[in-house]
């Protein structure tokens, strides 16, 4: 036992010295948002925000699957649940369970940001065999300008870009390395897909373009596909009980998404990367300085070290900048597939992953000169950088983000709708924990008309707000060429209304309809008929009628969780299980 525990400490303690270092600063990072006591709401984050609160309210009833949307989106019943992936949303959720809201969100904050850190770091150490260029990467990609923008808004991408360096380090196994690590693939593929379904497009895409050029220069090697396939399959059952509505509600059933193409005006320069990143600017068309160094120099590495894979890194960094930009030609590409990301800079994403790679070599090399001969100074000089590079990256902007929030809690605070009408969240307000359930009162800034059918979206060839489907998140009901404001009952996955008529009629009622919607009138479940709007007609009796109209979804979604979790049960279970002899061992 006292060789074991020896062992222990000789091999995981300075994993274990690292990462408590790295929720330290995790740490430093939160505390001083959370002490102001404030949020600052824009862009998405009212979109996220909104979902999350949805489950939460669910959760409270003991509900803990959320499908549509009832008492957040303006009742509406809209499912971007359905189709937008909420698997890391619920520990935000959970924590409103026990927390004040402010506190919630900047707890799940740091569980992300901290997650993001140690995740980094294990798989970089894993790639290049190297602690110091792990930890520097680790920071780098962290605290990388684009990673910071994610975080204050931009949700999906943010979460996802946790799980990219375990993503790409696994196909890097798989494709040139050891690859009996094809499960690691298949999860880092999944967490993706847990957590932003466009960047599973992005990574694949990428992926791709890799395989296809390993074959051109290496040929085909059956062994490393079959693996590959492996993955591909692995992935399909841990993310199952996700697929699954896609075949049973999106495909082919009329629904909308968000908007698809690249419109010249999103695109940027790449002057607009090169001074953005210049200035070590947080905003979604900088990668910081400290990367854009990294690609400027970074050649003189790569000649150094004379090793493919590091060159086809650093090229990649490169070339994912370009792709970013107008420098690419999207507009032959804008009607294509390839057109869904509908923003280009979200290759900055994997441009930051690529180049931290190439920034955190770069520092590991120097630590490996003559300069740096003995351990304990090298440890102590890459402290030293460690600081340095949070001073560069990220001090800054901490300090403007603390003004901010102290700013907007005093002059910009979102109040009460009182007027009790469609009205739709300004460009930035803040939020604290006695104004927080205000934000229900709002349309979402971004997304609320996501997932709507496309008789809602486009029925008057007006992508955004139109007559139709203003009518719907203005609660209005039709009968007949009556309109009458209808007030909804919020429930789990369902709501109810009750509606007084004074003769047989048939109600158009603003819920969206989607194929495993369902009705019931008094208690017995009655046929819908699909509104010209997209929503949910139904023939009620004269007199007073109780309505319910819910989400219940097909015995094949919950099969696929069951698939989904004996999957994961028995993937740990073997992992285990093998770490566990090669130990004794």
């Amino acid at each position: 036992m006292s060789s074991i525990n020896n062992l222990l400490r000789k091999r995981y303690m300075p994993d274990i010295m690292i990462v408590f270092c790295f929720l330290l600063i995790t740490v430093f990072m939160t505390y001083p948002m959370l002490w102001t006591g404030n949020i600052i709401v824009y862009s998405d984050w009212s979109f996220h925000g909104m979902r999350v609160e949805q489950i939460f309210l669910n959760m409270k009833r003991s509900h803990l699957l959320t499908f549509i949307a009832t008492d957040t989106f303006q009742h509406t019943g809209v499912g971007n649940f359905l189709f937008y992936p909420t698997v890391f949303l619920y520990p935000w959720a959970f924590f409103r369970l026990f927390l004040k809201p402010v506190t919630a969100f900047y707890c799940w904050y740091g569980l992300i940001m901290f997650s993001t850190f140690a995740i980094a770091y294990f798989s970089m150490k894993s790639f290049g065999k190297r602690r110091i260029g792990a930890v520097v990467f680790s920071l780098a990609y962290t605290l990388g300008s684009y990673h910071l923008y994610l975080s204050t808004a931009v949700f999906g991408e943010f979460i996802a870009m946790t799980f990219l360096p375990l993503a790409f380090w696994a196909f890097y196994e798989v494709l040139f390395r050891d690859s009996s690590k094809w499960p690691w693939l298949g999860i880092g593929m999944t967490m993706l897909i847990y957590s932003h379904v466009l960047s599973v497009m992005i990574t694949s895409e990428i992926m791709l373009a890799i395989f296809i050029m390993k074959i051109l220069i290496n040929g085909f090697d059956k062994q490393r596909f079959i693996c590959l396939l492996k993955a591909v399959g692995l992935t399909i059952l841990l993310a199952l009980f996700i697929i699954i509505p896609y075949l049973t509600d999106f495909i082919g059933k009329g629904i909308t998404s968000a908007q698809p193409g690249v419109p010249a005006s999103m695109l940027k320069s790449m002057i607009d990367v090169v001074e953005a990143s210049l200035n070590n600017a947080v905003s979604s068309d900088s990668i910081g300085f400290l990367l854009f160094l990294a690609a400027l120099f970074g050649y003189l590495l790569i000649s150094s070290l004379n090793s493919k894979i590091f060159t086809a890194i650093y090229i990649l960094g490169l070339v994912l900048i370009a792709v970013s930009t107008s420098v690419f030609p999207w507009s032959i590409f804008s009607d294509t597939p390839f057109g869904m990301i509908q923003l280009p800079v979200r290759y900055l994403a994997y441009a930051t992953l690529f180049l931290s790679v190439v920034f955190g070599i770069a520092v590991d090399e120097l630590f490996k000169s003559r300069t740096f001969s003995s351990t304990s100074v090298k440890w102590l000089n890459i402290m030293l950088l460690s600081v340095i590079m949070i001073i560069i990256s990220y001090s800054g902007y901490q300090h403007d983000t603390i003004e901010n929030l102290k700013e907007a809690g005093s002059n910009n605070v979102l109040s009460k709708n009182e007027s009790g009408n469609f009205v739709q969240l300004s460009g930035t307000v803040a939020v604290n924990n006695s104004n927080y359930n205000n934000l229900r009162d709002y349309s979402v800034r971004y997304g609320e008309l996501d997932y709507y059918p496309v008789k809602a979206r486009r029925s008057t060839n007006v992508i955004g707000y139109n007559e139709t489907n203003t009518s719907i998140v203005e609660n209005i009901a039709v009968i007949g060429k009556k309109k009458l404001h209808v007030k909804a009952n919020c429930g789990s996955n369902v709501l109810r209304y009750t509606v007084r008529t004074h003769k047989d009629a048939v109600i158009d009622l603003p819920v969206l309809k989607y194929n495993g919607s369902y009705a019931t009138v008094d208690g017995r479940k009655v046929e819908m008929i699909e509104s010209n709007r997209g929503t949910v007609k139904v023939r009620i009796k004269k007199g007073v009628n109780r309505i319910s109209i819910g989400y219940e979804p097909p015995l094949l979604y919950y099969l696929g969780i069951g698939i989904s979790a004996l999957t994961w049960f028995f993937l740990v279970s073997v992992m285990v299980y093998r770490k566990s002899r090669n130990m004794q061992g």
